[in-house]
């Protein structure tokens, strides 16, 4: 038993079924989150994982199954009542509001997302900023930011929500290895001032340097759950996701 799964569970999902037509996008999957954790979500592409990730935060809703988020059960609960307890979310891509400046995002999700008013909301907003190294940018608009920026925004103003859990969805696609690099220290520290992660990713550098755990999605099942390099060496990872363990320095 790893240390971390002494942690209570902060997201626990139980038999949940999922179908888009002839497309099985979870048949039965039992996730579990620890408390204060990363965990990475890996897979092919089109097997489901922004689904999944719907599937938890409430986009989409499952044909079967239970959800669970912090002892309560949240199966049947809209996205926005599941924000206000405390999940938050990227998208794979930012869509800023144009006119809006940094600053601002983050005090609409205070606001709206955090129920923050006033004071408040203003201290939390500049909070998230803060803390994705965003205050050189706070008065910039949304239409004037590089890639980077973009994506720290989104998490920034995932953040302001005063989520305990984040659904982040690739949100190192496109960067430069030193972009990633600057991302993932910004994860890092979001986590250890207690804010747990379920992270969809195809940048595996990312996961392998932020992941306590990490899963494989294929085929409406979890084929792989474990630590980051055991799950990338396993036989059925390499067969359907990455081809070879060496593609990812493993070997």
């Amino acid at each position: 038993m790893t240390a971390s799964a002494a942690r209570p569970h902060i997201l626990e999902a139980e038999g949940l079924v999922k179908r888009l037509g002839a497309v099985v996008i979870a048949d039965g999957i039992d996730l579990r989150i620890d408390k204060g954790s990363i965990v990475g979500m890996v897979g092919p592409n089109g097997v489901g994982k922004t689904t999944m990730l719907g599937l938890l935060s409430g986009d989409v809703r499952p044909d079967s199954g239970t959800i669970m988020f912090n002892g309560r059960n949240v199966t049947n609960l809209s996205t926005s009542s599941r924000i206000r307890l405390g999940m938050g979310r990227t998208f794979q891509i930012p869509r800023p509001f144009a006119g809006l400046t940094v600053f601002q995002h983050a005090l609409l999700s205070a606001q709206q997302a955090g129920g923050l008013y006033g004071s408040a909301a203003n201290e939390r907003a500049v909070w998230a900023v803060d803390a994705c190294g965003m205050m050189p940018l706070i008065n910039v608009t949304g239409a004037n930011l590089r890639l980077l920026d973009r994506k720290r925004m989104e998490v920034a103003r995932a953040i302001a929500g005063s989520p305990s859990l984040v659904f982040l969805d690739e949100v190192a696609a496109g960067l430069s290895v030193f972009e990633v690099n600057e991302l993932t220290g910004m994860i890092l520290l979001l986590r250890d001032g207690g804010i747990t992660f379920l992270w969809v990713e195809h940048v595996l550098s990312a996961l392998l340097a932020t992941a306590d755990r990490m899963v494989c999605l294929g085929g409406g099942h979890l084929i792989a759950d474990g630590t980051p390099a055991a799950v990338l060496r396993d036989p059925l990872v390499v067969e359907s996701y990455l081809g070879s363990a060496e593609f990812v320095g493993l070997e």
